[in-house]
């Protein structure tokens, strides 16, 4: 690693890190026992990421967000109408985004 990610993030300087494989070529690290809870820990590493880089963009450019509104959410459930999913629900092998 290049020594300028330890300076612009000394949470990664030393200590305990969590790594997922994502996809092939792909990791994603974090630093442990930087106040996760469990339940962080324990949490899918691809929605934490998202969460925690929203949670900071937020934060430092508010002005990209707008709240939905009720079109917004009526548009919404138009388009997923008579959809049916399932916790249990599980993507074939061959399955892969666009």
């Amino acid at each position: 690693m290049d020594a300028a990610l330890y300076r612009d993030h000394p949470e990664f300087a030393s200590g305990e890190y969590v790594v997922d494989v994502i996809a092939p070529g792909r990791l994603l690290v974090r630093a442990n026992g930087h106040g996760e809870t469990v339940a962080e820990v324990e949490a899918d590493p691809m929605l934490g990421a998202f969460l925690a880089f929203m949670d900071q963009q937020m934060a430092s450019n508010p002005t990209l967000f707008t709240p939905i509104d009720r079109a917004q959410i009526a548009l919404i459930a138009s388009l997923v109408e008579g959809v049916e999913a399932s916790d249990d629900s599980a993507f074939s092998d061959d399955f892969r985004l666009p």
